[in-house]
């Protein structure tokens, strides 16, 4: 890619979305200048302009509109990419068994959403747990963690 930054890349990405700098800067987490900033910085390495801007208005140009549409599926495909390879490197694929008491309710359905959202490489399974026996599922290795009732006060199991 000859030299080009990865910060330049998400700055045009933002920057064509949402058309306006303050929001891209607000997106990226920078100031307004940084977003001016890396923008002229690709546009210098590409050698025209990519967006159009005034005061009032900012515009993809023709070439912004290509780039845009060839860049938006290689960018996802190299940040899928790079979250699979943290993912497996964290250990955060295949199948995560969690117990739980009772009713799931819909606290835990919202929290394994959640969950499948940042992690779809992991599976969540949900198994019913004794309730006069809640941690004996985990002591012998048919959940990876328990939801239960507090307090907890066992001494060789963590609490978070």
């Amino acid at each position: 890619m000859g030299g080009l930054e990865m910060r330049e890349l998400e700055c045009f990405l933002a920057l064509s979305e949402e058309l306006h700098f303050g929001r891209a800067a607000e997106r990226l987490y920078v100031s307004q200048g940084r977003v001016s900033q890396l923008l002229r910085s690709l546009e210098g390495r590409i050698g025209a302009r990519l967006l159009d801007r005034t005061s009032r208005r900012v515009a993809l140009t023709p070439l912004g509109a290509r780039f845009l549409a060839e860049l938006r599926p290689a960018y996802d495909t190299l940040h899928r990419a790079v979250e699979g390879a943290r993912a497996a490197a964290r250990g955060l694929a295949g199948v995560v068994r969690v117990g739980f008491q009772g009713n799931v309710d819909e606290q835990v359905t919202e929290a394994v959403r959640a969950f499948r959202a940042l992690h779809p490489d992991c599976e969540v399974e949900i198994v019913e747990v004794a309730l006069g026996d809640p941690f004996g599922a985990v002591r012998r290795g048919e959940v990876d963690a328990a939801i239960v009732l507090m307090p907890v006060a066992e001494p060789d199991l963590v609490v978070g």
